[in-house]
């Protein structure tokens, strides 16, 4: 992407979270975030797949500190352990909730939201759900998680987990830090047959 069209991606960026934050996911329609950043309705849909991707792109800006740590998890396979490695990274991510529950309750909400049904698991969104899925593609290649695992779905079903434990009353205040989350991303290690190492 040019200058141009990167300048043009973070006015729809930064006009999407303006409206998020006035009216909320389910009240933003794409011609009232093409108005604001001051482009045709079309253009957005040159920078992104649809209105799901581009709120999600919304959140991960915000959060760029944390999707850049995430983006690191790839590069882990084969170091330290997996348990760890994963830890760390819903960690990071568990601070990413409080911008993305919202996104995810409309998501329930609202079916235009919802990612396409099809055959098998979708590949995940960009960044961190991308993430963790080539780690655990890496790790498998390294026999550190079963062969037979799909890294696809683990990927989703660890951050379908995460989800849960945001909306679960039990996890506290600091989600971050609890037992909690750590018991959970052990009991997700364990299913996917990664090994001790």
């Amino acid at each position: 992407m040019n200058a141009r069209g990167d300048t043009t991606r973070k006015r729809i960026i930064d006009a999407t979270t303006a409206l998020v934050r006035e009216v909320g996911y389910a009240n933003v329609r794409t011609r009232s975030i093409a108005v604001a950043a001051g482009v045709a309705e079309g253009t957005l849909y040159r920078h992104f797949a649809d209105k799901r991707s581009l709120f999600y792109a919304a959140v991960l800006d915000r959060n760029a500190p944390i999707v850049a740590a995430t983006a690191t998890l790839p590069s882990l396979a084969g170091q330290g352990t997996v348990h760890g490695n994963l830890l760390d990274t819903i960690r990071q991510l568990a601070l990413l909730q409080q911008d993305l529950l919202p996104l995810e309750q409309a998501m329930i909400a609202d079916p235009t939201l919802a990612p396409p049904l099809g055959e098998g698991p979708q590949m995940p969104l960009e960044g961190p759900p991308h993430d963790i899925t080539q780690y655990l593609a890496k790790e498998q290649t390294l026999g550190r998680v079963r062969a037979d695992c799909d890294p696809t779905l683990a990927a989703i079903t660890l951050l379908a987990m995460l989800f849960g434990l945001a909306v679960h009353p039990v996890s506290g205040r600091n989600l971050a830090e609890s037992e909690l989350l750590s018991a959970c991303v052990s009991y997700f290690v364990d299913g996917v047959g990664a090994s001790a190492t």
